[in-house]
């Protein structure tokens, strides 16, 4: 085969890697942001009438709870990637949030079947949790395993703006039916639709899974590991060698999980209940807003592959320290001021992502690198991500509409520590923690370059 002919391969083989992370970061935020977007209406339909700010409470509280079996879906899909392949893990974690999330669309009201109604849901968004937990990370390594050392920025963050898109269209189809429904119609039936709509991005995903392969760098972990006298347990494995590369991960997370799900499950609640826009306005304000994040967050993937990880990792962190209170400040002064700020905001928001796709890779050796990732990763959006919209509405309503930006400025602090004294430069990592283990428990598992 020709150099041009092997180029050509390669080329279309990342392509196949590229659309099967995306797609999966673009049906778990598509799925989890439209549930955010009609936390009113699900408020009316699934818990008693009475006090609405109980009711919204209430429906902040189901979206948190999802968060909170993420890890447990984490140590799965992180045990199924490491020992039988990212491409088998990614698959199922797919098809269960589709599922899950397709099956909101079905359930009976409150006015239908009474406590039974929130229970289901309860039920569902466990379902959509568990999954998860093996989705967004898992993607990460996938598409960054089989990139090169100067492409993993480029290529992270064309995952990223999966996430993004999926964030934008979540909205735009929430304002399309907004729009096309009267208020009868949304509570009867137009509310079901975004979350049907589920099942065939299920089976795009699916698809676009199966016919991928896995990095040569896993083949060749997966056949050391595989040799070893002893039975490989990949988190227990890291546990034991990169428990402080665990940490800091945990610590980025916690950054990167508080703005985004500020950004995709408050906003648009903040822009309805206390800026008083209307639901259609405040959509539409989010949907600019990701519209010009996914043209912006491309070109920060290249820029990180040009830059040091630490200074691109304490840019984004300085970034979203300094721009949090202009944010809510132009949320306050009309729809255009509200999409520059939010625009501005969602950029350096989804770098933060960015920093995170490279991270999963550059901190951890392969064989335990899903397992490694996956906990920390969505521990850190259980606390911080899970919890964001319920403090949020609680800080609000006992103190101002600026509350949450002092919650989000403080956090950013912290990541400009971690980006300083915590994250790593580029570098490769050693294939296996059991080969190096075998020789020297002691020894450092990673290779800087």
């Amino acid at each position: 085969m020709s150099v041009s002919s092997e180029t050509a391969t390669s080329n279309a083989k990342m392509k196949r890697v590229l659309r099967a992370g995306a797609i999966g970061n673009f049906i778990e935020f598509f799925d989890f942001t439209i549930y955010g977007f009609f936390a009113v209406t699900i408020a009316a339909l699934f818990f008693p009438k009475g006090d609405s700010v109980a009711a919204l409470l209430a429906t902040f509280a189901l979206f948190g709870v999802a968060f909170f079996i993420r890890p447990i879906g984490a140590m799965v899909f992180g045990h199924i990637g490491d020992r039988f392949g990212r491409k088998r893990a990614l698959i199922f974690a797919i098809v269960l949030m589709s599922s899950a999330t397709a099956c909101i669309g079905l359930l009976p009201t409150f006015s239908a079947v009474g406590v039974v109604a929130p229970l289901l849901l309860l039920l569902c968004r466990l379902a959509q949790g568990f999954s998860t937990g093996g989705e967004q990370s898992g993607a990460y390594v996938l598409v960054v395993e089989h990139s090169p050392i100067k492409k993993r920025g480029r290529n992270g963050s064309l995952v990223v703006t999966g996430s993004i898109t999926g964030v934008g269209c979540a909205a735009l189809l929430g304002l399309a039916v907004a729009l096309l429904c009267t208020p009868e119609q949304l509570l009867e039936w137009g509310w079901r639709i975004p979350f049907l709509i589920a099942a065939p991005l299920g089976l795009l995903g699916l698809y676009l899974r199966m016919n991928i392969d896995e990095s040569e760098v896993y083949k060749t972990a997966s056949d050391v590991v595989k040799k070893a006298t002893r039975k490989h347990v990949p988190l227990a494995q890291a546990f034991r060698q990169s428990r402080k590369e665990m940490t800091v991960l945990l610590g980025w997370t916690a950054l990167v999980a508080l703005s985004g799900y500020m950004l995709v499950g408050y906003y648009t609640t903040h822009l309805v209940t206390a800026e008083g826009y209307a639901m259609p306005a405040a959509l539409a304000v989010l949907i600019v807003g990701h519209a010009v994040a996914a043209l912006g967050v491309p070109m920060m993937g290249r820029l990180a592959d040009r830059c040091p990880r630490k200074k691109f990792a304490l840019g984004v962190s300085i970034a979203l320290a300094v721009w949090t209170f202009p944010t809510f400040l132009l949320m306050s002064m009309g729809p255009v001021f509200a999409a520059i700020g939010i625009a501005v905001f969602a950029i350096i928001s989804y770098s933060a992502m960015v920093v995170s796709s490279m991270a999963v890779v550059e901190l951890f050796p392969v064989d335990v690198r899903y397992s490694a990732s996956a906990l920390p990763f969505q521990l850190g959006f259980a606390v911080f991500g899970g919890t964001a919209p319920f403090i949020a509405t609680w800080l609000v309503a006992n103190f101002d509409h600026l509350a949450p930006a002092y919650y989000i400025t403080a956090m950013a602090c912290f990541g400009a520590l971690l980006a300083v004294f915590g994250l790593p430069n580029a570098r490769e990592m050693a294939v296996t923690t059991v080969e190096l283990e075998d020789q020297d428990p002691e020894r450092n598992v990673s290779t800087v370059h």
